[in-house]
């Protein structure tokens, strides 16, 4: 599955747990960015680890 934000075709790695919004399946990079705003949890997939390191 890809990730979730506009224009971005590499894997998603990482569930967002954002409580004003939908959760999102975003990559590696939109995680590190959208993860530091308050009140969001990154949580890692599992099966995905290889693609954190990107």
């Amino acid at each position: 599955m890809e990730c979730s934000e506009s224009d971005c075709e590499r894997p998603a790695a990482v569930e967002l747990h954002v409580p004003w919004d939908e959760n999102r399946l975003v990559c590696a990079a939109h995680a590190r960015v959208l993860g530091q705003r308050d009140g969001i949890v990154a949580d890692p997939l599992p099966d995905r680890s290889e693609d954190l390191l990107e």
